[in-house]
């Protein structure tokens, strides 16, 4: 230990503290939205509110930064106390028990001798550390996930001192692998050293104290995307989904309000014009207030967590607002913590609300450099609907459905580039062939109600990422069906949580057959044949359709589009039938109209025999539902040309152009 009188080796952080710094809040302007109520921004993340409708149906606010509906922007100013004013600092570094290599990414903390802490600070690569003091009497201590605790000897630090400790850390790992949930079934506040629960505690905490110092300090560059969804009743079927992407420094992605708001309000908030609710962030998690208000015991789940070891909380008897339950879980091999799952208790909704399990999941993920960042969130709420009960006449809500509201981290870019690159999350992957199982490129698979879309590469295939769990409805479009408008029928696919390979799924565009069978199932079709001056009788099988443009190939909306038999025996017509896009014996003949991007389809007519198919005028010349059989035969013909649609090729594709005068 070596110390340095009036030394000036401290530096400033950038960043105040939570409890060291001022800070100074100015609303910006803000939309007035009724009975909406708005939460601030700052550049330490996202609060997360939601709105409930007087008809118990709920709506997430996500106030976030720069163009959001309300937002306040904060200034934060280092709070300058005394001890740093002073100058007094601890800095040292710390090795390997052999002393050879330096350790980065450990949480280096001046404690005093009841192991309260003063300061805190990870170690770099280098294995160096700062820490500042106020003059007394401290040890330093090291910590690093799945290893024992390492502490200094207790040393005296005066006024303007500049003190060096380097540590030789404790290699003795540990291990959670071997405890059982059967030892620890009575819920402990604060539980005592040496307990199951208490070691689990003590590496949970470890996660959770690098998180919230990164909260505190740290500042990286985040690439992030919000979720909001709507579920069915069962929270399995995707109704719909939105996403948003955005990014900017800030210090964390994620906040929540502070414990002592938290433990005095609740983590909820519900009024007969609003509803909010908030979600714990590791600040939460280790403040005295949560720790003197929950009780905490361990247990093990192999369907929701197989292979992890949790250290459940729920709060303490005779609280009475809205709290919360949840488990933090911890790879046992590794003493890294993996996410908390927790549920609002106390809300007071409905019964008929209760079985949307009303709660979230916030996700831990580690950076390179030793910090911790939340990096996926979530909170589910109940989406409801008024009904009148059958036999009391009283209008009651009922679940519709459920609400997810949150935000993954994409990429979190430092001094060193890209630090981290979030996984694909659940994928959903296949081919698309053509009809002769050939890989169609250019094809856009899409999941229906969901902005997620890719494009298939020339071999047909494609990948949608970044999928919560669930069942969705996955079609595709090509451009040579578009024309057509027609959509192939969609198939569900569910995304299985925890996934190691994508869902599969392979599509087959179809044939012009089949695409024309279905373009003219809704039209009415003679299951008489047509029959000829001569006595040939023909089937009406055919479909014709094609694209009418004009010299410059641009397509013309509202074109009539004529479509005669030449052979046709006029003296045997039977009186002109209603149906609308079919050739009957009855007809002699049809008008179509071009849609507004100059396709026509003209259903059910003879085949294997000359048809003359001509452009004749505009819609605004005469209504072709108006038209008489026998004014057929008299209008002008523009341009026009004559086919025959084969019985073994039905469905057939004829583009005409129209020159101008």
């Amino acid at each position: 230990m070596n110390r340095e009188r009036g030394g000036q080796g401290f530096s400033l952080s950038t960043f105040a503290t939570r409890d060291g710094g001022i800070r100074l809040c100015q609303e910006g302007p803000r939309a007035k939205t009724p009975g909406a109520r708005h939460w601030p921004f700052s550049d330490t993340g996202v609060y997360l509110a939601f709105q409930r409708t007087n008809s118990w149906g709920y709506v997430v606010r996500d106030f976030r930064a720069r163009g959001a509906i309300g937002f306040s922007f904060c200034v934060f100013l280092m709070g300058v106390n005394a001890s740093v004013a002073g100058g007094q600092v601890v800095r040292g570094r710390l090795l390997d028990s052999d002393g050879s290599t330096a350790l980065g990414s450990a949480m280096m903390s001046l404690v005093d001798d009841r192991d309260r802490q003063l300061d805190r600070n990870l170690t770099r690569e280098s294995g160096l550390y700062q820490l500042t003091a106020v003059p007394g009497r401290y040890r330093v201590r090291a910590e690093r996930i799945g290893y024992a605790t390492t502490y200094s000897d207790y040393f005296e630090i005066a006024a303007g001192d500049t003190i060096v400790v380097d540590l030789a850390a404790r290699v003795e790992a540990i291990s959670l692998a071997g405890i059982e949930a059967e030892g620890e079934r009575r819920c402990r506040v604060r539980p005592a050293e040496g307990l199951a629960v208490a070691r689990v505690w003590d590496e949970a905490r470890k996660a959770l104290e690098a998180a919230a110092w990164t909260q505190e300090r740290g500042y990286y560059r985040y690439e992030m995307m919000g979720i909001e969804r709507q579920m069915d009743r069962e929270n399995r079927r995707v109704v719909s989904e939105d996403r948003t992407y955005g990014g900017g420094y800030r210090s964390a992605p994620y906040v929540s309000l502070p414990a002592a708001e938290l433990m005095k309000d609740g983590f909820a908030q519900l009024t007969p014009s609003e509803s909010v609710y908030w979600a714990p962030d590791a600040a939460v998690l280790l403040s005295d207030e949560f720790l003197d208000t929950h009780c905490f015991r361990v247990r093990r789940d192999n369907n929701r967590a197989p292979g992890l070891i949790g250290l459940a909380f729920q709060p303490v008897g005779g609280r009475n607002l809205a709290e919360i339950s949840g488990t933090l879980w911890i790879d046992p091999g590794t003493s890294e913590l993996r996410r908390l799952d927790f549920y609002y208790e106390n809300l007071g909704l409905p019964d008929a609300l209760l079985s949307a399990a009303t709660g979230g999941t916030v996700e831990f993920q580690a950076l390179p450099n030793g910090t911790w960042i939340v990096d996926s969130w979530r909170i589910r709420v109940p989406r409801a609907r008024m009904t009148t009960n059958p036999f009391t006449r009283r209008a009651e809500p009922v679940l519709d459905g459920i609400s997810v509201h949150g935000g993954d981290v994409l990429r979190v870019h430092g001094n060193e580039g890209t630090v981290l690159e979030a996984d694909l999350g659940g994928r959903i992957a296949g081919v698309v062939f053509d009809s002769l199982q050939v890989g169609l490129a250019g094809a856009r698979v899409y999941i229906e109600g969901l902005a997620n879309e890719a494009v298939t590469s020339r071999e047909g295939r494609f990948e949608l990422v970044h999928l919560e769990p669930g069942v969705y409805s996955v079609t595709f479009s090509h451009p040579y069906l578009e024309p057509y408008s027609y959509v192939p029928e969609p198939f569900e696919v569910e995304v299985v949580e925890g996934a190691k390979t994508p869902a599969q799924i392979n599509f087959v565009a179809p044939a012009m057959t089949r695409i024309g069978n279905s373009l003219c199932s809704d039209a009415e079709r003679s299951e008489e044949s047509t029959t000829t001056a001569h006595g040939d009788s023909f089937a009406n099988d055919g479909i014709l359709m094609g694209k009418v443009t004009d010299s410059a190939g641009e397509a013309i909306a509202g074109a009539m589009v004529r479509v005669l038999l030449r052979s046709f025996d006029i003296s045997r017509l039977r009186q002109p039938s209603s149906a609308g896009n079919a050739i009957g014996v009855a007809y002699s003949g049809a008008v179509f109209s071009t849609d507004r991007n100059g396709h026509y389809l003209a259903c059910w007519v003879p085949v294997d025999i000359d048809v003359r198919v001509s452009v004749v005028g505009f819609d605004s010349e005469a209504e072709p539902d108006a038209l008489q059989e026998e004014s057929l035969w008299d209008l002008a013909e523009l341009h026009g040309e004559t086919v025959v649609i084969p019985s073994e090729a039905p469905v057939q594709t004829l583009d005409l152009r129209v020159e101008s005068n």
